[in-house]
């Protein structure tokens, strides 16, 4: 285990050992302190268990992606998640598309592949190299408003039912998912697909 993740793991298990001690120790004979002591105890756990959880899970995803690139050259590997809008931006523009998110979209010179992110499984053209033409930052408030996320929106040209810009979540090998982030993604996904995303 990486020294993160060990140290993550030792603070929720002490939080938690400490609150149960803490707990026995006030007893019952003090109900509000004793649920003061179960509320903050367990907030803190709680607050380190989730740290853990996403912890491994990035490094996991992160490892994935870089398994994925390693065994298929010249093609760049990133989560996509979809945003309120995916699913009916990609039926507007090409209906008969099926594509199921979470998944890691595979970039490269033919130009873009849904492939499951867990697994194995055939891989789905959403989009030749031609189809695309740009990409661009959006950003949306987080649920509690206090930050925003950060996603990409890829614009394709014209096909069934005209053109459209499909917006994604897209997590990639990088720690921080701010705009800077997005934009230097945008940066690997136009390199691996040949240069600039213009027709």
């Amino acid at each position: 285990m990486r020294p993160s993740t060990i140290l993550l793991a030792t603070f929720t298990a002490l939080f938690g050992v400490a609150t149960i001690v803490l707990a026995l120790l006030v007893g019952t004979g003090d109900m509000e302190v004793l649920f003061q002591v179960l509320r903050l105890g367990g907030l803190v756990t709680v607050g380190f268990a989730a740290g853990l959880v996403i912890t491994v899970t990035n490094r996991r995803r992160r490892e994935r992606l870089q398994r994925k690139s390693d065994t298929s050259p010249g093609t760049f590997f990133v989560n996509a998640h979809p945003t309120d809008t995916t699913y009916d931006e990609l039926d507007a523009w090409r209906p008969a598309l099926r594509v199921f998110f979470p998944c890691d979209l595979g970039f490269d010179r033919n130009g873009i592949t849904a492939w499951p992110d867990e697994g194995s499984g055939p891989g789905v053209p959403i989009a030749t190299r031609q189809e695309v033409t740009g990409f661009d930052v959006f950003s949306a408030p987080t649920p509690l408003g206090s930050t925003n996320l950060y996603g990409i929106a890829i614009s394709l040209a014209p096909r069934e039912a005209g053109p459209a810009t499909v917006h994604l979540w897209m997590l990639d090998e990088q720690q921080n998912h701010d705009e800077y982030a997005m934009r230097q993604t945008i940066s690997r996904i136009e390199h691996a697909l040949g240069g600039r995303a213009t027709p």
